[in-house]
């Protein structure tokens, strides 16, 4: 997903350490939640250590990466071109490059092949399934908790 999102930020390193952040912590209400809802939680963890440990990033634009990284139209907010980054670079990993917002084939290939994910999609569907009950409940929960407009 840094891969992805440092692309489409024209591997400018201005907003990287906010681009790996959010990445490392997007997710993570999944863990320490245990709960398919997971964006607030992810927030608040990304946010509390960014101030607790003094990272200095800005706690808007960490909050925004973070709780639009599922938004499946164009952020239109600040920092659009950051968060929107993100979002694509999240897109294009979470589909396995189904979706590739502009990217190659090729492209998306490279970057598959230099980092695997070692089947971290069947993960996240086993997950579904153990916190939402049954796989078709806990996407529905995801769809209706984490995906945006």
């Amino acid at each position: 997903m840094i891969t992805y999102a440092m692309h489409f930020l024209g591997c400018d390193d201005t907003h990287r350490a906010l681009v790996e952040t959010a990445f490392v912590y997007h997710d993570i209400g999944l863990w320490t939640k245990n709960d398919l809802a997971y964006l607030e939680p992810s927030e608040e963890l990304a946010l509390r250590d960014n101030a607790e440990k003094g990272w200095g990033l800005d706690p808007d634009l960490l909050r925004n990466a973070i709780h639009w990284h599922h938004k499946v139209t164009p952020y239109r907010g600040p920092n659009a071109d950051v968060v929107n980054a993100c979002r694509k670079g999240d897109w294009i990993d979470a589909t396995g490059g189904k979706m590739r917002k502009g990217l190659s084939r090729d492209q998306v290939a490279q970057v598959e092949a230099a980092i695997p994910s070692y089947g971290f999609a069947d993960v996240l569907q086993r997950l579904a399934t153990d916190l939402g009950g049954t796989a078709f409940k806990g996407n529905m929960r995801v769809l209706s908790h984490v995906f945006k407009i």
